[in-house]
């Protein structure tokens, strides 16, 4: 609109400019009026031609939801000095990162503007509320605009960068009153091997000495009186709690669905409910990602582990690692013998892999729970919603005689069934297994 507009100005000036030529060459009075046109606007393009003054400040309602909640953003324009037109873009769609752009919904308002500066100085006030889809940390200080002279005379395209950050927690259910059983239908055993701690003096058993064991617990007695000649050490009860360990799979297949509904997503919701539930029965939870991301939460309790498990949560993405495997959490996996809760999707060849690597081809390297999490009947939800309820889409266990044997594999469709319905259903497998 600014250049047709600069067109139209330079062709509206040409046109007197050509007829002041011609009156000063004919000396014709009538031709010289043109002639007070071209100064007049010549005139008015150099009198705004002065670098305007912009202002652009931007609040936030709130600066911690959940996913789902809605935040209202209000912006404030000012502008002095200039005459034109100015163009604004605020977050989301200021980044051009696809994270902001897929991470929220505009509900009502715009996030691109455009207003005519005239003569006089102006204020603006607009208003646009977004509703969160992803947990995250974001900044929304990013503001673009671009100022375009009425006549052409200046364009100017710049940002403006406030301190405005949202916080994005992802949503967990906290279970008050079970809705099945929490305890195990069978026995409970009395003593539990996933202890943390120093040893006690309450003997447990006496087992065959491992590499690592202390030399002082090697009960001599009994490896002498072995036909084969074994070591044997005592055993003793391990002071602390019970500890458990989440292992979330951060591989590409954990994107399958659409960007806020896809097993990664209903992992995190997963894991901070199962969290919130293991630190109330008294364990340690600790946290890592598979493939190692750097991004780890050492075993503890509290509600303030609860709190680094969270904020740990709020950086992982899909797609990113390194290394298969931590050499940190084999040795505290070694040293507490904790039980390993993963989430994963094996609807993925690689998910097998990942799989693997904390688990041998006999047996897994402490007692485990893969959690299978279905994601086709997230995406077809979403294709057929305009088609009435699709129901739920059964796994197809093709792929469960590829993984090791020691795993007890359990699967969750997020469609079908709950966050605190799965929860209830877990936390009698976890008592048991630990």
């Amino acid at each position: 609109m600014v250049k047709e507009i600069t067109k139209s100005y330079y062709l509206l000036l040409l046109l007197p400019t050509t007829l002041s030529v011609v009156a000063f060459m004919s000396t014709a009075k009538e031709a010289l009026i043109p002639v007070l046109f071209a100064i007049l606007m010549v005139g008015l393009a150099i009198y705004t031609n002065d670098e305007p003054r912009i202002d652009i400040a931007l609040s936030l309602s709130r600066k911690r939801v959940f996913v789902g909640d809605e935040v209202e953003m209000i912006i404030n324009v000012r502008v002095k000095r200039g005459l034109g037109v100015i163009a604004i873009n605020v977050p989301p769609a200021s980044y051009a990162a696809s994270r902001h752009r897929e991470s929220f919904d505009i509900v009502s308002g715009r996030a691109s503007h455009v207003i005519f500066k005239g003569f006089r100085d102006g204020e603006w006030a607009f208003r646009v509320r977004i509703k969160a889809l992803r947990r995250g940390r974001f900044e929304f200080g990013l503001i673009n605009y671009a100022y375009h002279h009425v006549f052409g005379m200046r364009v100017i395209e710049d940002r403006i960068k406030v301190s405005e950050e949202l916080l994005v927690v992802p949503r967990y259910r906290i279970i008050r009153r079970s809705l099945g059983r929490i305890k195990p239908s069978t026995l409970t055993p009395r003593t539990t091997p996933t202890r943390v701690g120093p040893p006690s003096s309450d003997f447990l058993e006496v087992r065959n000495y491992l590499p690592g064991d202390p030399f002082k617990f090697i009960n001599w007695k009994a490896s002498a009186r072995s036909p084969q000649g074994n070591l044997f050490i005592n055993e003793y009860e391990r002071e602390g709690l019970r500890a458990g360990i989440f292992l979330l799979d951060v591989g590409e297949w954990m994107r399958l669905g659409l960007p806020h509904e896809n097993p990664l997503e209903y992992s995190v919701s997963l894991i901070l409910s199962l969290s919130k539930m293991m630190l109330r029965y008294g364990y340690n939870v600790g946290l890592w990602t598979v493939p190692d991301t750097g991004i780890r939460v050492m075993p503890s309790s509290g509600q303030t582990q609860f709190q680094r498990i969270m904020n740990a949560l709020l950086l992982v993405e899909a797609g990113r690692g390194g290394a298969m495997i931590d050499p940190a959490m084999i040795r505290v996996i070694m040293e507490t013998r904790p039980i390993l809760i993963m989430t994963s999707n094996l609807a993925a060849p690689g998910a097998i892999n990942s799989i693997r690597s904390i688990c041998s081809d006999r047996k897994c390297i402490s007692r485990t729970i893969l959690i299978d999490i279905n994601h086709s009947s997230i995406a077809l939800r979403e294709r057929l919603r305009n088609y009435g309820d699709v129901g739920c889409i059964p796994r197809i266990n093709e792929k469960r005689d590829l993984l090791p044997r020691g795993a007890l594999v359990t699967t969750w469709d997020p469609a079908c069934e709950g966050v605190g319905t799965v929860v209830v259903r877990l936390m009698p497998m976890i008592r048991w297994l630990s």
